[in-house]
């Protein structure tokens, strides 16, 4: 009987397991280019609105949504998540998986929450930014038989009736329409009475059926009304005067030097793979440069804006700390 000889056995015995273990690593290569190569999206992404709706963000959102997912051939799906300013979409936002198939519109109240009070999402470390869609103008409204026809009639009652100025905040206290009153009233040593609602549709009914005296609300919620005759917007607070209305002034030409421009648009949550955030940028893109998009967006005097994830993080960035300073100022900030 041969001895064994060890050294030509653990030759083979290296070979076998190199063999092994190239045709192991081949197996899993071959798995992840099948994962690499797999197609985004392969269903339908859902969209979280934090907003009831009809009001601005949500109508824009589904228009843009629709030329969207054109581009990414599969629909993307509206589910509004609306309360708390928009903080539960944030929320459920920021704990979605970061795999491209929820998504959510982010505005300045996301900005503004952790300002206000605890809130279990940070804008800045919990979303991946994925495109700027437009900005958001507003007006100050009233009903279309309210007796005050211009900014200074309602000024005037405000300043001789200040108990009895009640007056829309439709996302909310510490939100932009509080807070450009808010501003307004503090400039003319003025204290009136907010009256917080849920979203644009809560504060419209309530305005219209005289529970309070105006509202300064987003002229995307509110145009089709002002258009139909139920309602009157007897100032913008943009910078220039807009085009369907040119006769309304803006609050800067009547004394106020004050304007609301603020952009919103598209992100997921942190960690989204570079090429699956690529693909959603270039569908938002596309969508924004659609007619059927700029026709919706005309019809609500707003624009496109369309902002890459990179461009719009720094808008983001900028209005976080932007948004301290204001709440700070009135004391909405939270102790």
């Amino acid at each position: 009987m041969k001895p064994l000889n060890f050294s030509q056995k653990t030759r083979s015995s290296r070979r076998l397991f190199l063999k092994s273990t190239v045709s192991f690593a081949t197996s899993v290569c071959a798995g992840s280019a099948l994962a690499a190569d797999d197609k985004f999206p392969s269903k339908a992404i859902k969209v979280l609105v934090g907003f009831p709706p009809g009001g601005a963000i949500d109508l824009i959102m589904r228009g843009v949504a629709l030329e969207a997912s054109k581009k990414l051939g599969q629909p993307l799906m509206i589910e509004n998540r609306s309360g708390a300013s928009g903080a539960l979409a944030y929320t459920a936002l920021k704990n979605s998986v970061p795999d491209g198939y929820t998504i959510a519109p982010v505005t300045i109240t996301a900005f503004r929450a952790p300002v206000l009070e605890d809130v279990s999402f940070d804008p800045l470390q919990d979303f991946q930014y994925l495109a700027g869609i437009t900005d958001i103008p507003f007006g100050v409204v009233v009903k279309d038989d309210s007796p005050f026809k211009t900014w200074k009639e309602l000024l005037a009652w405000g300043r001789a009736n200040p108990t009895q100025m009640m007056y829309g905040a439709a996302a909310g206290l510490g939100n932009t329409s509080h807070l450009f009153v808010e501003e307004v009233a503090s400039k003319e040593n003025l204290k009136w009475t907010p009256i917080p609602f849920r979203g644009t549709t809560d504060c419209i009914q309530a305005l219209l059926g005289g529970q309070i005296v105006f509202t300064v609300d987003t002229i995307a919620g509110t145009a089709a009304l002002v258009k139909g005759g139920k309602l009157r917007i007897l100032a913008v607070a943009t910078d220039s005067r807009l085009p369907s209305w040119p006769q309304i002034p803006t609050m800067r030409e009547l004394g106020s030097a004050i304007s609301v421009n603020n952009l919103w648009g598209v992100a997921g949550p942190k960690g989204l793979d570079p090429q699956v955030a690529a693909t959603l940028e270039a569908a938002f893109k596309f969508a924004m440069e659609q007619p059927s998009v700029v026709s919706l967006l005309q019809g609500v005097e707003q624009k496109p804006l369309y902002t890459d994830g990179k461009s719009f993080r720094a808008f983001a960035e900028k209005s976080v700390k932007e948004q301290k300073e204001v709440l700070t100022k009135y004391g909405f900030a939270k102790k």
